[in-house]
């Protein structure tokens, strides 16, 4: 978790990470109505994973991102990635989250 979360948060200086029930939620600024750009939900329990959801344009394409895996509906999420326990984190996180970053952005104009 700690280096999926240090891979979002190298975005932007002013990124923020907030624990919001059952995930964390990562804004593009500390101002209450800053636009998610990507959503981690932990789970603990067997199988155990990390499920990162992404703010990428729609029509954004890549090896490792696709829909959720099972329902999830949070604003502005379009693609998702699994990381199952023992799995390295996609050496692509790091581009996905910076685009993400600038389309939370831009679609906040």
């Amino acid at each position: 978790f700690l280096q999926v979360a240090e891979a979002i948060l190298a975005a932007a200086p002013t990124a923020q990470g907030d624990l919001a029930g059952d995930y964390v939620k990562f804004t593009t600024s500390r101002h209450p109505a800053s636009p998610a750009y990507a959503v981690v939900w932990p789970r603990v329990t067997l199988p155990k994973r990390l499920l990162i959801g992404l703010a990428l344009p729609e029509d954004f394409e890549a090896d490792g991102l696709g829909p959720p895996p099972e329902p999830i509906f949070y604003k502005g999420l379009t693609k998702f990635c699994v990381i199952e326990e023992g799995q390295a984190v996609p050496e692509e996180l790091s581009g996905w989250v910076e685009q993400a970053y600038e389309e939370a952005i831009s679609s906040n104009r």
